[in-house]
């Protein structure tokens, strides 16, 4: 079984595109996934699928879902924990001592997806 993490964009910020995390954890349950943990109000799900799928995959399935539940679009990002683990393991910066690592973050780049009409 494999675990993922879901990062979704622009929800609860200022009030707009409201999620409950309690709400979106039942949401990620009804897609079957286990395990299903979610980070304070931030978006931020940890989940395990047994089904081989592409992050790609995942992410559509999510984001139609919450669609579907909410009536607006929240883009998201998927990422395997290996994936999460090969870019911390080979982030170039941590081979320089003078650097603060607690100051270090990643970004990942949110591919665009034609919307349907």
């Amino acid at each position: 079984m494999e675990t993922y993490i879901s990062l979704l964009r622009g929800i609860n910020v200022s009030g707009q595109k409201k999620i409950l995390m309690a709400d979106l954890k039942a949401l990620y349950e009804t897609l079957k996934f286990k395990g299903v943990v979610t980070y304070i109000q931030s978006g931020n799900v940890i989940f395990k699928t047994d089904k081989k799928e592409s992050n790609q995959n995942l992410a559509k399935k999510i984001e139609q879902s919450i669609f579907k539940k909410y009536n607006f679009n929240v883009p998201l990002i998927v990422r395997s924990t290996s994936e999460i683990e090969n870019i911390i393991s080979n982030n170039p910066f941590l081979k320089d001592s003078n650097i603060d690592i607690d100051k270090l973050h990643v970004t990942f780049p949110l591919k665009h997806r034609k919307k349907k009409n």
